[in-house]
């Protein structure tokens, strides 16, 4: 019995709250044959673009949504077997793509229909960002840096002497770019006529690989890269120090809606998340494990997309309302638990609750059903195997109640 007071004590202590809320990404959409979809852009909360690489002959493999997710429509690139890198969208109309074999294309109807721009390259292109409606840029494998002055009709290369691959390019509303990739960072002040090494970024051995930089504002930015590394700038991009992740894992893509409020993921279902512009960072559960999760687009620090390695499409959406334990339960008990545990509940009823999960720290979820004692009081039976800290997920129609628990080993 002092053990498990102490455990329950010690539960409290060292859980942050953030941690008991994190179950808000939702598996939205499973594409059938399965892709590995790279990127995913929203231009709102509605629509969006995601592009995948279909192996089986055909040529659909832009998606296109308009319902947040729900449904998408396919749409034909006119390639296949294509790897597309990166989505740029300039306004409803307007949208481009990078990819392999030096390819972009742009749609000039909403994603309908695409035609081919004359790139003169035929390196992978990972990157593409447009700082007008005229003016562009794309990088990508050996050094590859592109620019247009029309629109995306006509590229020229811009050379710069490297051949490291660059992933990412991204330029401030004041016209300052950068281009990260292995090992480089570059930086341009001239609207991407020159462009200069960032000298004392603090790369680290064995490798830096930058797959993802975003500014927030002309003075504050972050970028991601392998080995679970995170950096910030705060003087522009001159100068970056490295935050303190907590994780190994390669990191794939960021995304920050101001200053304070952002998230990245990457390899094996890694999802982090800060309120506090960097200096910590909160693991977030993915749905699906381990899986690779390469692409993350926030429309506000509520509501965001991930796409993933075999196709499927995550949604967080803090909005629909998360309430914690604190507000609508009323008893639970015992908690440590063993093979079972007994929640009385405050503002939910029997038949307002649409499933009930187990979801343990390594990401896995686990579909229990409850016995029901009477209207507000159930009792959950443990499934095997689910051992250590957890939550209990319970969805109804208009909330989420997350139940923080310990899960001892029965033997």
């Amino acid at each position: 019995m002092i053990y498990k007071k102490l455990a329950f004590q010690l539960f409290w202590m060292i859980v942050p709250l953030s941690w008991c809320v994190s179950q808000n990404w939702k598996d939205h959409y499973h594409f059938n044959p399965q892709q590995t979809l790279n990127r995913i852009k929203f231009l709102d909360g509605m629509t969006g673009f995601t592009a995948g690489s279909l192996y089986n002959g055909s040529t659909e493999n832009i998606h296109i949504t308009h319902d947040g997710g729900k449904t998408w429509t396919d749409a034909s690139s006119g390639y296949t077997a294509m790897r597309f890198m990166d989505i740029f969208i300039q306004d409803q109309s307007t949208i481009f793509m990078s990819g392999n074999e030096g390819l972009v294309i742009r749609s000039k109807d909403g994603g309908k229909s695409w035609q081919t721009m004359n790139t003169n390259t035929k390196e992978q292109l990972w990157g593409i960002y447009f700082i007008s409606s005229e003016i562009g840029f794309a990088v990508g494998s050996n050094g590859i840096i592109i620019r247009t002055k029309n629109g995306g009709n006509d590229w020229e290369t811009i050379p710069i002497g490297i051949n490291n691959l660059f992933y990412d390019v991204y330029f401030t509303p004041k016209g300052i770019g950068f281009a990260s990739g292995s090992n480089t960072l570059w930086k341009t002040d001239d609207l991407g006529l020159s462009w200069y090494p960032i000298a004392d970024f603090p790369f680290e051995a064995p490798a830096d690989w930058i797959r993802c930089i975003k500014m927030v504002n002309e003075k504050v930015g972050f970028a991601c890269a392998d080995i679970g590394r995170i950096y910030k700038t705060e003087d522009g991009g001159d100068h970056w120090e490295r935050l303190a992740s907590g994780v190994q894992e390669p990191l794939f893509d960021l995304d920050f809606v101001d200053e304070l409020h952002g998230i990245v993921c990457g390899f094996n279902g890694t999802i982090l998340k800060t309120d506090d512009g960097g200096l910590s960072w909160t693991p977030m559960i993915s749905p699906l494990g381990i899986e690779h999760l390469y692409s993350i687009d926030l429309i506000s620090k509520d509501l965001g997309f991930i796409c993933t390695h075999t196709g499927r499409i995550l949604k967080l959406n803090m909005a629909s309302g998360t309430h914690l334990a604190n507000k609508d339960l009323i008893t639970m008990y015992p908690n440590p638990c063993t093979n079972y545990i007994k929640l009385q509940l405050n503002n939910v009823t029997q038949s307002e609750v649409k499933q009930i999960n187990i979801c343990t720290i390594n990401g896995s979820i686990n579909p229990v059903q409850g016995l029901w004692l009477n209207n507000r009081e159930l009792q959950i039976n443990i499934p095997i195997g689910c051992v250590g800290m957890a939550t209990i997920q319970i969805e109804s129609e208009h909330k989420i109640i997350t139940v923080p628990i310990i899960i001892l080993n029965a033997e």
